[in-house]
């Protein structure tokens, strides 16, 4: 049976079921170097990545055009799932209606997701 280092870098990939990998220090720098291009050098927070979305739409405004977007659906046809006008719709996206929870209750069921997405 080959025997594994116990010194070098450990790498450990996964959460729930972790795998956990002990890489001699000089092949480890061959496996830094090919993953460097794959470094996040610096995370943001999504609301700060998506300001200018979020100053022109209301957050759930753009969950709900994303929702709808990624569903495939025009504003007519998820107005038509609803039960409500287009224009309602298009309101609710841009911020210029707010999404009450009686309408996020709707709009969850249409979308099989939870609710407070939309509030």
């Amino acid at each position: 049976m080959k025997k594994h280092p116990t010194k070098g870098i450990k790498i450990q990939i996964g959460e729930e079921k972790p795998r956990l990998f002990v890489l001699p220090q000089t092949e480890a720098e061959g496996l830094i170097r090919m993953l460097g291009r794959y470094e996040v050098k610096q995370s943001v927070r999504w609301k700060k990545a998506l300001k200018a979305v979020l100053e022109k739409h209301s957050e759930g405004g753009a969950v709900l055009k994303a929702e709808r977007t990624m569903a495939g659906w025009t504003q007519v046809e998820l107005a038509s799932r609803v039960g409500v006008a287009q224009h309602v719709i298009s309101e609710m996206e841009n911020g210029k209606r707010p999404i009450g929870k009686k309408m996020a209750l709707r709009l969850a069921k249409v979308f099989k997701t939870d609710y407070r997405l939309f509030l």
